[in-house]
């Protein structure tokens, strides 16, 4: 077994997933700095990135090459958009498009971590999780032995509604998700997903799910500054009635929407033992319950963090 010592902190070797919800058993980083480059899905500018091993209880910690921009802690209380993406900040600087990130650094199980940009933006690259997944895996991850990696687990709902659109978090004994979506396309009408998720599921059956998007409202969305850096290389285009390039799995979009949903609640930067009953949510939506989650346990002695 690999041993590897990280400010005193005594790192093993391991793969302990949690057996009913995403992540690991223990708080985990990085052996070797990663390296990823690409451009923007919405800004269209390069992006170069690189994810550092940290100390344990550090979090996911973003920050610039430019140091007098500061670091922006991973937390649902630093998001300030979520318009298309999810962009948290420090009040300095603004960086976009996290969730795809965040989702890789989930089922990875990494809790620590220090992630450097030469941007403002995450790149896209294939516009799933999948190769931000593989280079973490392939830098080598070691779990803090002595340092259990929690879950929240609930015992009382909580939810969020906007009009006809909703999200709710019920207590579990496992992490699962009903989603349903409901576009003017025939095979996005009023389709759900049921799906019970650990890191390997997620692995199998979300991770290569690319972002996707409406051929019809190209135009719109790069006239709003929006998109300026999509394609049929890192998007799953639908047209009218079909799509402008292959799926990857038969119901893709709802497995991205479930992905994108999993890398948003990661901000609370812990797993969740939770039922999520989504309709027509998003990433507005998706915030607000992680931000509604915290507050429920900070003001219900009843929900405080337990071990199961």
């Amino acid at each position: 077994m690999l041993k590897k010592v990280i400010d005193n902190n005594l790192l093993l070797e391991k793969n302990n997933y949690q057996p009913i919800t995403i992540g690991r058993l223990n708080k985990a980083t990085l052996k070797d700095t990663v390296k990823l480059k690409g451009i923007g899905l919405h800004t269209g500018n390069e992006s170069k990135i690189k994810i550092y091993p940290a100390n344990v209880n550090t979090g996911i910690v973003f920050r610039s090459i430019k140091k007098e921009k500061g670091e922006i802690q991973v937390t649902p209380w630093n998001v300030k958009n979520t318009r298309n993406a999810v962009s948290i900040s420090n009040g300095i600087w603004e960086i976009h498009t996290i969730e795809h990130l965040l989702f890789a650094f989930a089922i990875a199980g990494i809790t620590d971590a220090y992630v450097e940009l030469s941007s403002n933006e995450i790149p896209i690259l294939d516009g799933s999780s999948k190769e931000f997944y593989e280079a973490i895996q392939s830098a080598q991850i070691f779990e803090f032995s002595n340092y259990q990696n929690v879950p929240i687990k609930l015992v009382n709902p909580v939810w969020v509604v906007s009009e006809d659109k909703y999200i709710i978090a019920v207590p579990s004994d496992e992490f699962k998700i009903t989603y349903t979506i409901d576009y003017e396309h025939p095979d996005l009408k009023g389709r759900s997903l049921h799906i019970k998720l650990n890191s390997k599921v997620a692995e199998k059956e979300i991770l290569s799910a690319r972002t996707f998007g409406f051929l019809k409202d190209v135009e719109y969305l790069r006239s709003q500054g929006l998109i300026k850096g999509a394609s049929l290389d890192n998007a799953l285009v639908l047209t009218e009635n079909g799509y402008l390039n292959e799926r990857r799995y038969i119901d893709e979009c709802i497995r991205h929407k479930v992905l994108d949903l999993v890398g948003d609640l990661y901000l609370l930067g812990k797993p969740l033992i939770a039922h999520i009953i989504a309709y027509r949510s998003g990433h507005s939506l998706d915030i607000a319950l992680a931000k509604n989650i915290l507050k429920n346990l900070e003001n219900d002695e009843l929900a405080k963090l337990r071990y199961y």
